[in-house]
């Protein structure tokens, strides 16, 4: 923290894995609001029947319902324990890794690898990090702000080319691979990682910092240039004591900024 400033579950195949130990247990799938109870259902019983237990809805649908429940055959304990938020951000503010789901292609929708590819990652980051993996409305996705939120997109690969897989479907492909990665990834050294809570506080930071000297953004568009940071940003796995650092440099900046305003 900078001084003086305020930014300061039961499967076929059974785990090798303690449940105290078990890295599926720090993984969170977060569907944004999903529009049929049914969908809400059958996904709770693919967790179940892949060794995850955690489930978060953002601006569901009135939802526990008793098709979800029909639906979620066998799962049931998933829908008690489920958590609802009013918005992506808050609901993956403790995660340590957001990974969101898209199959649109677009400006800012730079897709970094298929499911496959980002596995091995989460399955070794689980071990010691909270991860979220996020699946977007059924109709039209995540949207823009949404995808801020998330520090890699990945895209299901198939046969189509506008793929379109049914919610419960995409979040199997996802878990079902992870659910083996897990059980074969080697336990790596635990490193501090920053929050995605963290990551926006730094975010804000960095903003009121370049605005304190008056930054020239690109094209005169500070939204704009905030998203290429993110991307940059992203691209990292920022421990606590990087926060720190640039919060420390914010900081300074703002200082300097304040004493030069002063001066003049």
């Amino acid at each position: 923290m900078v001084p003086g400033s305020a930014y300061l579950p039961a499967a076929t195949i059974p785990c090798s894995f303690p449940s105290s130990m078990n890295p599926l247990d720090r993984i969170t799938v977060v569907l944004v609001e999903p529009s049929t109870p049914g969908n809400i259902g059958a996904t709770a019983r693919v967790l179940k029947n892949t060794g995850i237990s955690r489930l978060v809805l953002v601006k569901p649908c009135l939802w526990d319902t008793p098709e979800a429940r029909s639906m979620a055959h066998g799962s049931g304990e998933i829908l008690d324990a489920c958590k609802t938020y009013p918005d992506l951000t808050t609901a993956v503010a403790d995660a340590h890794f957001v990974i969101g789901t898209t199959h649109r292609l677009g400006r800012f929708r730079e897709v970094c690898s298929t499911p496959r590819q980002s596995i091995a990652r989460i399955a070794s980051l689980a071990h010691h990090h909270e991860v979220a993996i996020v699946f977007g409305r059924e109709k039209d996705g995540l949207w823009r702000n949404e995808i801020d939120s998330c520090h890699q997109l990945i895209r299901f690969p198939s046969a189509t080319s506008f793929p379109s897989f049914n919610l419960s479907h995409a979040v199997l492909l996802f878990t079902y691979e992870l659910f083996h990665a897990v059980r074969g990834a080697e336990v790596p050294e635990g490193k501090n990682l920053a929050t995605a809570a963290e990551r926006e506080r730094l975010y804000q930071h960095l903003g009121e910092a370049m605005d304190a000297v008056e930054f020239n953004h690109f094209n005169d568009n500070p939204r704009h240039f905030a998203r290429i940071l993110r991307g940059l940003f992203n691209r990292i796995e920022l421990e606590k004591r990087d926060v720190m650092a640039v919060h420390k440099i914010c900081g300074q900046i703002r200082k300097f900024a304040a004493r030069h305003k002063t001066i003049a």
